[in-house]
């Protein structure tokens, strides 16, 4: 089992317990139940005992809830730790284990994890083995505090305050939330906790409109005294300003932003963000039709990027034209997705607000485009059936917001399938066989992809409407590849603590989620496997080999992280149907 596929289990597995009181509570009176055996769990006579503590391993800490997952007998085990932290499974058979804690407030752990939400280290368990030392580290969660003020100087209260982090997207480094979002109280405050150690990017805005008091003449105040309304102002109105997202410092610009960076039970105070109104502006343009005849009646949508993800829809005049108001400086993407005769096309552009209107934007619908395809079989043994997949086809790159979803049709029985509604951009053709998770299509992987004759397995490829491709063929196979080898020291003992990485020699498949970068935990005898039998098996080519101390999230995919390790990584080659074992030693 891959580390990542260990962090998954167990996250699932800690989902269960939290559901077990709810499902044990009494049904209605006249509710009708039924319960479904689950097939028993294989049973043996080995144990795994150990202990909970503090980070520092001071403190045991009682009444933890633990979790044990088996990663071949599918063996689920909860229970918690006593006043002193201990804790204890029993009647295990033989397996590779993952045993992880939780307790409030400190963060979830995986037991030989060198971080929080890090993949621990497997637990290797012989027949009758009876384990008493795993130790499980719980750190305290850090935490960010601050306040937020307006362009005078005053609390801004209820205002927005959220993180971000820079993580791969596709083949790109890219902001993304973490999912943590306070408002701040009457005196601008906030504080965000419970935070796994790494850099954050801290976000505030303010959703009131800024109060631009109007300045009274002596006439108002005359008419106040009278108890009379002022009357109307004098001159040209202000420009509509709203409040602009603000990173801390105090910036709108990313690139200007200082990053926070938290250390295991850290409280980091002192990040105040002054937010400021900006000028808003509009956007305004026509949607034509692909013949240049104006569309009236159209759905047009604005949507924004960065930390307010501003999404407008708004509809053509009977002459086409169509406007956007009150838009904060940024980027966005204008498109519109054909209605009635106009139904299969698109029309789709980038643009940059700097403050002031921009006007003049021309969309022009283009006809979406289908491309054929066809599955086939390369079988060692019996042929699946080939009507009814759906091979799966992977939208690549960035701006995905303004492409529609590509359609895939069912093959026939002669494994003939059609992929609709593309637009111009980046696609991975290819992928698991998507008939669910049945015995048949865990065991076949993607041999290949070949678009109009050209290999593209595993490659993010670049489609253009002027010369789109006529036909790709998915070949698929029963035949896999093997990976596995020993993680040790110069001396030959056994080494647990690291991470083992896998990746492409050719650049070109270094892309996100890709079944060609692989990273593996070793459990406690050294043993790690990165690739076997089923659609993830790792394809036939040339890697590099290497093991890392700590691995963030997703950070195998960046090329900037791969390309530091090539001095270091062991060149290995993977033929078809090769199972390799290759040891690394640590120096």
């Amino acid at each position: 089992m891959s580390a990542r596929h260990a962090v998954l289990a167990f996250a699932a597995a800690s989902l269960i317990a939290m559901t077990v009181p709810l499902a044990a509570q009494n049904p209605p009176r006249d509710a009708k139940t039924t319960t479904a055996k689950a097939p028993a769990a294989p049973a043996g006579a080995g144990s795994i005992a150990g202990i909970v503590t503090t980070e520092d391993g001071s403190q045991p800490i009682r009444f933890a809830a633990v979790v044990l997952l088996g990663a071949s007998t599918g063996v689920v085990k909860v229970t918690s730790t006593d006043a002193d932290g201990r804790f204890m499974f029993t009647s295990l058979p033989a397996d590779r284990f993952t045993v992880g804690a939780s307790k409030s407030p400190y963060l979830g752990a995986v037991a030989g994890a060198r971080r929080p939400a890090r993949p621990g280290t497997p637990i290797v368990l012989a027949n009758g083995q009876k384990l008493g030392d795993v130790a499980i580290r719980l750190p305290l969660g850090a935490a960010i505090s601050g306040t937020i003020t307006d362009e005078h100087g005053q609390p801004a209260g209820r205002s927005v305050v959220t993180l971000q982090q820079w993580r791969m997207q596709g083949d790109e480094r890219a902001l993304v939330s973490v999912g943590v979002t306070v408002t701040t109280d009457d005196r601008g405050r906030y504080r965000l906790f419970g935070l796994t150690p790494g850099e954050y990017m801290v976000a505030a805005f303010k959703t009131a409109p800024p109060n631009a008091p109007r300045a009274l003449s002596v006439t108002d105040v005359d008419a106040a005294l009278q108890g009379t309304p002022p009357g109307p102002a004098v001159g040209p109105s202000p420009p509509p300003v709203r409040y602009a997202p603000s990173y801390f410092p105090g910036t709108t610009r990313v690139n200007d932003a200082l990053p926070i960076a938290l250390a295991s039970g850290e409280d980091r105070g002192g990040v105040d963000i002054r937010v400021d109104p900006v000028p808003v502006a509009r956007i305004e343009g026509v949607l034509l039709a692909a013949d240049g005849q104006p569309i009236g009646g159209g759905i047009v949508l604005v949507v924004g990027t960065g930390v307010l993800s501003t999404a407008m829809t708004t509809r053509t005049t009977p002459d086409g034209r169509f406007a956007a108001p009150n838009m904060l400086p940024g980027q966005y993407r204008v498109f519109s997705t054909g209605q009635g005769p106009h139904a299969g096309q698109i029309a789709n552009q980038t643009v940059e607000i700097a403050g002031a209107d921009l006007t003049g934007v021309q969309l022009t619908m283009q006809p979406t485009f289908s491309i054929g395809g066809r599955i086939v079989f390369r079988a060692t043994g019996p042929l699946p059936a080939a009507a009814g997949r759906r091979p799966p086809i992977r939208m690549f790159g960035a701006g995905l917001a303004g492409r529609p979803a590509p359609q895939i049709s069912a093959t026939d029985d002669a494994g003939v399938f059609t992929i609709g509604n593309l637009t111009p951009g980046r696609y991975v053709f290819g992928g698991p066989l998507a008939s669910g998770p049945t015995a048949e299509t865990m065991s076949w992987s993607l041999a290949s992809a070949a678009l109009d004759g050209v290999d593209v397995t595993d490659r993010a490829v670049d489609i253009s409407s002027d010369t789109p491709p006529k036909q790709v063929v998915l070949t698929y196979t029963d035949r896999f590849q093997e990976l596995t080898g020993r993680l040790q020291s110069q001396s030959g003992a056994a080494v647990s603590d690291y991470t083992i990485v896998v990746f492409p020699e050719d650049r070109a498949y270094w892309i996100g989620n890709t079944r060609r970068i692989v990273t593996a935990r070793p459990g406690t005898d050294g043993r790690f496997s990165l690739s076997g039998p089923g659609p993830m098996t790792l394809p036939p080519g040339r890697y590099l080999l290497a093991a890392v101390t700590d691995l963030d999230r997703d950070e195998q995919f960046d090329p900037a992280f791969l390309a530091q390790l090539l001095t270091a990584a062991v060149p290995i080659t993977l033929g078809p149907g090769e199972k390799k074992v290759q040891d690394l030693a640590i120096r």
